[in-house]
């Protein structure tokens, strides 16, 4: 008997949020356990925030492939290949033992990534209508923050009961490949619409678009504040007074409010008000970073839910606002994906590495701040000109509901 499609998309998305969370997980293992990783190592702080911006160096090339790829072969291998990429990134961070072997190991996260995040909105595109697809992408957004949530504060015991943070990485890789295995299982029913047909255009024709450019430029700067927060807020509660582990479980309780923001706030946000939203989430965030340099633990904690907040919905937001352009069909979403990836992660790179620069260069966290700051409120100009005039997308509300009428 053949599945329910309208009930075995659920099922979809809920093993496509598996995927992520694995993501999430790799992706943030280091950063409770940076400065240990650093010192066994013997690397100076910029070398680990280059380390640290390793996998986006190497996914900004992988993507608009990745996004191709996804288009031809479908998404069930397709993204088997991502998972294989991230565990083996988690295997190989555990068996590090300098410089090079450990940027070799995240940079290894940069194959597999982008087949997980540019599947994610495509299978959103393949398998929702424009009414569910809000809800949809809120709920896979919050996959990724909620590994990172998970790595945060389970590293430090973790580390402690394991008596190494390199059986911590082997552990994480483990979870990936459960989830891989899963969602082959799952994967195995093909979408109901017939929107899945790769167009011939090539991808970089989609930059045409005066939107799509807008949105390129503030995928540019919300990985950028996104990677070098992540990367780096841990540590900068740690030189404000907080241990290893307290330092991670403040910034997991402030990445669990925005997991909880993810699930409610797109599918309640209309697309003529997206705009509006992300510019308030910017100019919040250029706000509550200051706090940080500080010793005052209860400012820290005030600022935690409102840091992470931003940093969980910028990302879905943006990629919302792309979903709605005109140009961007269901059977381009694939490579405009890729598009939106590779533009995001040359600020992924950017971001941990200038801040390490940053740090290694001041006494504290000042300097770095002042560019988080900065970049955060210079993304206001992206998003008016992405948004201006922007209407719900002819060809979204033409896709057909999947659900049985």
């Amino acid at each position: 008997m053949a599945p329910n499609p309208h009930r075995h998309r659920w099922w979809m998305l809920g093993s496509l949020w598996t995927l992520y969370a694995s993501f999430g997980l790799v992706a943030g293992s280091l950063a409770p356990l940076l400065e240990r990783v650093r010192v066994d190592l013997g690397m100076s702080r910029s070398a680990i925030g280059a380390a640290l911006g390793a996998w986006p160096f190497v996914y900004l090339f992988v993507a608009i492939g990745a996004g191709k790829v996804l288009d031809r072969v479908g998404l069930r291998w397709g993204l088997v290949l991502g998972i294989v990429g991230i565990a083996g990134s988690a295997f190989g961070r555990a068996v590090a033992q300098g410089p090079l072997s450990l940027w070799l190991a995240v940079a290894l996260f940069g194959l597999g990534g982008p087949f997980i995040s540019v599947g994610a909105p495509k299978l959103v595109a393949e398998w929702f209508d424009e009414s569910a697809r809000g809800r949809a992408v809120g709920i896979y957004s919050t996959a990724s923050s909620s590994g990172a949530v998970v790595a945060l504060a389970a590293a430090g015991p973790l580390r402690s009961g394991l008596g190494s943070w390199r059986w911590v990485l082997v552990l994480f890789g483990v979870v990936a490949v459960v989830a891989g295995i899963g969602w082959a299982r799952v994967a195995r029913v093909r979408a109901p619409t017939t929107t899945t047909i790769p167009e011939s255009r090539p991808a970089l024709g989609l930059l045409a678009d005066h939107s799509v450019r807008w949105v390129m430029v503030m995928a540019i700067g919300v990985f950028f504040l996104g990677h070098a927060i992540g990367g780096w807020m841990p540590e900068m509660l740690r030189t404000s007074g907080w241990s290893e582990t307290g330092a991670g479980l403040v910034m997991a309780a402030g990445v669990g409010c925005g997991i909880v923001g993810s699930i409610l706030l797109p599918a309640m946000i209309p697309p003529e008000r997206r705009g509006l939203v992300m510019s308030l989430l910017l100019v919040l965030l250029a706000v509550v970073l200051w706090p940080l340099l500080g010793e005052a633990r209860l400012a820290h904690a005030a600022v935690a839910p409102v840091i992470g907040t931003a940093r969980v919905l910028l990302v879905p937001m943006a990629m919302l606002i792309l979903m709605s352009t005109p140009v961007v069909t269901p059977a381009r979403m694939g490579a405009a994906g890729g598009l939106f990836f590779t533009a995001g992660e040359i600020g992924g790179v950017s971001g941990p590495w200038l801040v390490g620069i940053a740090r290694d260069a001041d006494d504290d966290f000042s300097l770095a701040i002042t560019i988080l700051s900065m970049v955060a409120l210079a993304l206001l100009i992206a998003v008016r000109g992405a948004t201006r005039g922007r209407l719900p997308s002819a060809h979204a509300r033409a896709v057909p509901d999947s659900r049985p009428h």
